[in-house]
């Protein structure tokens, strides 16, 4: 079978290429048609612009040449003998490729198929869920972000009535400020740029701020009586966004690590640490990958539990997603994609691959 795919082979290079998969799903696999794909503007342009400098680790998970994306909402259009709980016709969101079809093995734990050496599913870890007949594949899809974000409430200990700040109003940060106010605690939005507060606003966060990093500590001091936010989340990966966050936490707060540390920075911990030492903050990691894929004894939660209840909040429109999603563009336009989402952050935030019109 020739499909289609988008591949990343070095720094700012990008391409819709056609290759060959098998044309019939083996033992325990079902093959996927893509309707729609993500982008993830975080992991996905880190890997594009060499950030994360594993892309020239050969044997790393995103080498280059990369096949990109993890977001992926299709139908399944064929179904391998001993599987089970997945039928032909089904529609299912993956952490599938941005590609035409692909297939998810849900028999090999690393979802891997290798036909004369060449491995078919690029190591998809074997995650099916399906989509709700009341939510769209492009929300289903998009949901992806909020499948990162719900990782900060779970590690969590706030409470209704807890403050809690959120440094980063991009995609996860935007959803994972939602998630919070669910659960009834006041959160506070930090973002320098106004569209990211406006599309905040937009969705139900109504407090957001910005300023110098001491204009933002004095805000929140003076909003919470000078005590500090009960929890502070990092929503961008820096440590220079950690160390504010550490500064504004209260006493036996918690400073919660939701972006992934990429970018090299030189300087004294002393800032980040005091607040250890001196106030009991706890400081907690929260990346989606710690929790198991599936229901596992003894865990509370899991990544597919995580997207069951995601897809019920977005149903009962306790969060929004789908006003995240800026742009609907076709697979040819990856690179304007990759590009838009890098240079022109204020009109794109949220682009959906339409594979349906490609």
């Amino acid at each position: 079978m020739r499909i289609e795919q988008v591949i990343v082979n070095g720094p700012h290079q990008v391409d819709l290429v056609e290759r060959d998969i098998p044309d019939k799903p083996a033992a325990g696999e079902i093959l996927i048609e893509t309707e729609k794909t993500f982008i993830s503007a975080g992991t996905e342009l880190a890997n594009y612009t060499a950030l994360d400098p594993s892309v020239h680790i050969a044997g790393s998970w995103n080498h280059y040449p990369w096949l990109a994306g993890y977001a992926n909402a299709g139908r399944v259009i064929a179904v391998g003998d001993e599987t089970q709980g997945i039928n032909e016709g089904d529609r299912v969101y993956s952490f599938g490729k941005h590609a035409s079809h692909h297939y998810v093995s849900l028999s090999d734990p690393v979802g891997l198929r290798t036909i004369a050496g060449q491995s078919f599913a690029s190591g998809i870890p074997p995650l099916i869920a399906l989509i709700p007949d009341d939510v769209s594949s492009e929300v289903a899809v998009a949901a992806r972000m909020a499948g990162v974000a719900i990782s900060a409430l779970r590690v969590s200990t706030a409470q209704a009535g807890d403050s809690v700040a959120v440094f980063g109003l991009g995609l996860v940060g935007n959803l994972c400020a939602q998630f919070f106010q669910t659960q009834g605690c006041r959160v506070y939005g930090i973002d320098p740029m106004p569209a990211r507060r406006k599309l905040a606003n937009k969705v139900g966060i109504t407090n957001t701020l910005t300023g110098t990093d001491s204009e933002v500590r004095d805000q929140l001091l003076e909003i919470t009586n000078g005590d500090g936010v009960t929890v502070a989340i990092d929503a961008v990966g820096d440590y220079l966004v950690v160390k504010e966050a550490a500064s504004v936490v209260a006493q036996a707060g918690e400073v919660i690590f939701l972006g992934s540390q990429r970018a090299e920075r030189e300087g004294s911990f002393t800032d980040v640490l005091r607040p250890v030492h001196w106030k009991h903050v706890r400081y907690i990691g929260a990346l989606q990958f710690q929790f198991p894929l599936h229901p596992t004894s003894g865990t509370r939660h899991s990544i597919y539990s995580n997207m069951q209840r995601i897809y019920e909040l977005i149903a009962d429109k306790k969060i929004d997603v789908e006003s995240l999603i800026s742009h609907r563009m076709k697979p040819k336009e990856i690179k304007l994609a990759y590009d838009s989402l890098l240079n022109n952050k204020d009109h794109y935030w949220g682009v959906v691959l339409d594979w349906t019109s490609n």
